[in-house]
């Protein structure tokens, strides 16, 4: 079982969209216990926290919390640590874990007063201009639909002060956003966020600028990925590129560089590093060329770099 589990391991996907889907809906279903079940039939029953239609920070009071399932995700070094102990038929990709979710703790006109200036504040500096040229200079004419954004944090939650680099990138998808549709040949240009913290003032906030907001519990975004997509995300504490490189070939991919899973960065004898390369992640990028902002102090991804698509490049067909 274990030696299946690596023969399949560099060609074929380990998160896909019915994966995804399938813990979204047992999340979301009014049960008492959540049952997943992964690629080798191997089970795992655990209680469902989320009974009555609780979903995430929603509904929660200023200053209110509670316990609540959480999407997590385990990459190709979980299941190669799984094989080394022969407990291959243990790895799942998805799963669910327990999370303290916070309510807000700025009302909504604190949060759009904060979130307009630091718009205006972005849109003036020269990250936002690097952004709109790299843009130009590399996506005209090219087919995007959409943009999605992938755990920027919350803009409702001051703690102990406000949370500037949340509202720093929410500002910078809004100034791609904007740069993609003077470009893109698509007939309209979604923007969406997924951040499963959002709390109401979050919610309320960021739809009067445009956003889309994804529901759910962290899995459902992925499931919208294609090849005709952008997608962002800064220091994620999941596996991001290895999703990614399961779900398609997005025209541009905005995360950190390259992260080797040899490279020896630890905390004590704890790796902390979660968004690290991957057999198919690697080859995923080979089809794509890196860009970096050439501005210094940046406020929004800082440490990240931008990949193109390769525009003669193969399509993975899973456009929509």
């Amino acid at each position: 079982m274990s030696s299946s589990l690596s023969t399949i391991l560099p060609t074929l996907p380990i998160y896909t969209r019915e994966t995804l889907l399938t813990i979204e809906a047992e999340l979301e279903f009014d049960s008492d216990t959540i049952a997943l079940t992964n690629g080798t039939g191997h089970s795992l029953s655990t209680r469902n926290l989320n009974r009555g239609g609780r979903n995430g920070a929603r509904g929660l009071s200023h200053g209110a919390s509670r316990l609540g399932h959480i999407v997590a995700f385990q990459g190709e070094r979980e299941l190669q640590r799984l094989e080394e102990r022969g407990e291959a038929e243990l790895f799942f990709p998805v799963y669910s874990t327990i999370k303290l979710f916070r309510g807000p703790s700025l009302f909504v006109d604190k949060a759009r007063e904060a979130f307009q200036k630091t718009l205006e504040e972005f849109e003036a500096s020269p990250e936002a201009t690097a952004i709109a040229n790299l843009v130009k200079s590399e996506l005209r004419g090219r087919n995007i639909s959409k943009i999605i954004a992938f755990g920027l944090g919350c803009i409702g939650l001051a703690r102990p002060f406000l949370p500037h680099s949340s509202l720093y990138e929410h500002a910078a998808v809004n100034v791609l956003a904007k740069a993609i549709r003077e470009v893109s040949c698509s007939s309209s240009v979604t923007f969406a966020v997924q951040e499963p913290c959002y709390t109401d003032v979050c919610i309320e906030v960021l739809e009067e600028f445009g956003f889309v907001v994804i529901e759910g519990y962290g899995a459902k975004g992925f499931t919208l990925i294609d090849d005709n997509t952008v997608v962002v995300t800064h220091h994620p504490d999941f596996p991001f590129r290895q999703i990614i490189a399961d779900m398609g070939s997005p025209v541009l991919i905005c995360m950190a560089s390259q992260v080797s899973a040899n490279r020896d960065v630890r905390q004590g004898r704890l790796d902390l590093r979660t968004d690290i390369d991957s057999v198919r992640s690697h080859r995923m990028l080979q089809e794509y060329h890196a860009v970096d902002l050439k501005v210094p102090r940046q406020m929004a991804f800082w440490d990240n770099t931008w990949f193109v698509r390769n525009e003669m490049m193969p399509l993975s067909g899973s456009s929509s």
